[in-house]
């Protein structure tokens, strides 16, 4: 069986939280990166895709737990859009290896960041259309004022589209969040229904990746510690959650149980 995760920095990791070495390289047969992270709109070349390679994100100590070879397509900075369409295209990419048998763990990001399509060079030269894929946020409070539905109601129905490509695939898989707390939000949209409760951590949409290192060591997310930097968890914190995991998968899916 083969382990893809995705997520955003919660997922690759995040400096100062992970020690960066741009000279790490592939050192394990069981662990890699995926290339370009799965967004074939970027390329970016080794350094940025192995720079937090040798620090325990909780992919690497699932994998190491699960005992299963183990592809990590989390990039920092990336919306809940790219991480849903990175999962796929990095599905087609391991197949393209001739690797099958999947199972799909992802960590949610936060509902104030989404992707769009930037037309970078088709005003300026015509005959030359060139564009890419990026990620934008808001502000919280342009988030209340004005786009807390609209945003809400992509997630579902981003959530919904994934479920249905992994169900024909026929790929078991879990979906948490990381941090930010829209349990109460989604469950106001119309689309929430369609949403398969039994694939998602714990049934709902609370951070359970902050709130499992807030409860476990007694710290809060803006604290400067042994757990968390700049709002990000230490490896420290990524191994209490990998074995966190560990321990739910094993008991909700037959085949690691």
């Amino acid at each position: 069986m083969i382990l893809l995760t995705n997520g955003d920095s919660w997922t690759q990791g995040d400096s100062p939280a992970q020690d960066i070495n741009w000279d790490a390289k592939q050192n394990l047969d069981w662990y890699d990166i995926i290339p370009n992270f799965g967004n074939n709109f970027n390329i970016c070349d080794d350094e940025i895709r192995y720079k937090f390679y040798d620090s325990d994100v909780w992919p690497k100590v699932l994998g190491k737990k699960l005992g299963i070879e183990t592809w990590n397509a989390g990039r920092l900075g990336d919306s809940n859009d790219r991480i849903f369409r990175t999962t796929i295209s990095s599905i087609d990419y391991l197949e393209s290896l001739g690797k099958k048998d999947f199972f799909v763990v992802i960590g949610l990001t936060s509902m104030f960041r989404y992707e769009t399509w930037n037309d970078v060079g088709i005003k300026e030269n015509k005959k030359k259309l060139k564009g890419k894929w990026i990620n934008a946020r808001i502000s919280p409070e342009e988030y209340l004022d004005f786009a807390k539905e609209s945003l809400v109601h992509r997630l579902c129905l981003n959530i919904i589209n994934l479920q249905n490509f992994l169900k024909v695939k026929n790929i078991p898989y879990l979906i948490f969040n990381c941090f930010d707390d829209f349990d109460e939000d989604i469950r106001e949209d119309s689309f929430f229904k369609y949403i398969d409760l039994d694939y998602i951590y714990n049934k709902d949409f609370k951070p359970h990746f902050r709130l499992g290192v807030e409860n476990e060591f007694n710290t809060d997310w803006g604290n400067t510690d042994d757990y968390f930097r700049t709002s990000h968890p230490t490896d420290k914190s990524h191994i209490m959650w990998g074995l966190k995991l560990t321990k739910y998968i094993r008991e909700n899916y037959e085949n690691f149980k």
